[in-house]
């Protein structure tokens, strides 16, 4: 068997051009490293196979889907690592970015984090101390290259433009750690409860539907219950919002590495790692993020 050709190829990202527009797609591609353009250039080169395949070989489309989401997360984790002196700290999980299940757990939080901020972007900001009085229209937005958060008031007027890193989810007068774990608990509530580890369950069986479709158990084998276009919607709506984030996260820097949506997201999703047995407590005491056990 020979070694994969590894001759550069042109990748083709309208469609992901689709997903966030044009702009978006640009800055991500004009601010990555190398290790991060080729994470983004392979997940557009799977999601134009998977519509390919629509209607043909609908079950090979969406193991390309899932190859789309996790290339996303290994970009951002790639981004990550090289630029450890702006975020908190990630070495425990990114250290596994082989692994199916810490790569498929990403996205089931991020559309955690997402729900909030969507909320925004769809309903408008009160200001504090302004609640009930007017609302601040928030829009996405590149400019000068940089993804930012556009402030409009009620009347249409530009207000300013905010670096998306410098911004955090906020409940009543609940500290950071608090937001967090009002963040899970809310995450954990919308897990089927089958009595035993709900989040382990989730994320293992979302893992592991690549490889029911792949291959036989003993006795008996799966066939998709759903069609390759409806797995697309949401899968692109997943796509959308990791590629967002790289967006942020390429163009931007955050004020401190220990303050806001992004460490709140780092905490939320080694917790969940964490309650999926995917991290061991062991495995991040060497980073300093829990006390060393007592011998």
């Amino acid at each position: 068997m020979t070694e994969p050709d590894n001759e550069l190829i042109t990748i083709d990202t309208s469609e992901l051009e689709r997903l966030v527009g044009e702009d978006v797609v640009v800055a991500i591609l004009s601010s990555a490293p190398l290790k991060v353009q080729t994470r983004v250039a392979k997940a557009a080169h799977h999601l134009q196979k998977a519509i390919r395949l629509e209607g043909f070989d609908e079950e090979m489309g969406v193991i390309r889907l899932i190859a789309a989401e996790e290339e996303l997360v290994v970009a951002i984790f790639e981004l990550l690592k090289l630029n450890a002196d702006h975020f908190p700290e990630h070495r425990d999980f990114v250290s596994k970015k082989k692994n199916h299940l810490v790569k498929l757990a990403f996205t089931p939080v991020l559309s955690e984090m997402a729900t909030v901020f969507e909320d925004f972007l769809k309903n408008g900001l009160a200001p504090a101390g302004l609640e009930g009085v007017t609302t601040w229209r928030v829009v996405p937005a590149v400019k000068d290259g940089k993804a930012v958060l556009t402030l409009f008031a009620h009347d249409g007027k530009f207000l300013i433009d905010v670096n998306p890193l410098d911004v955090s989810i906020s409940r009543d007068e609940a500290s950071d750690d608090e937001v967090v774990q009002h963040l899970y608990d809310d995450f954990f509530a919308r897990l089927p409860d089958d009595g035993e580890n709900r989040v382990k369950t989730f994320i293992t069986q979302r893992a592991d539907y690549r490889n029911k479709l792949l291959y036989a158990e003993d006795g008996q084998s799966y066939l998709m219950g759903e069609t390759l276009a409806e797995i697309r919607a949401i899968v692109e709506r997943d796509l959308t919002r990791l590629l967002w984030c790289l967006a942020a996260l390429l163009t931007n820097k955050p004020a401190s590495k220990r303050w806001g949506a992004v460490g709140q997201f780092i905490a939320l999703y080694r917790r969940v790692l964490l309650e999926a047995k995917v991290l061991r407590p062991a495995e991040f005491e060497a980073y300093g993020l829990l006390p060393a056990r007592e011998e």
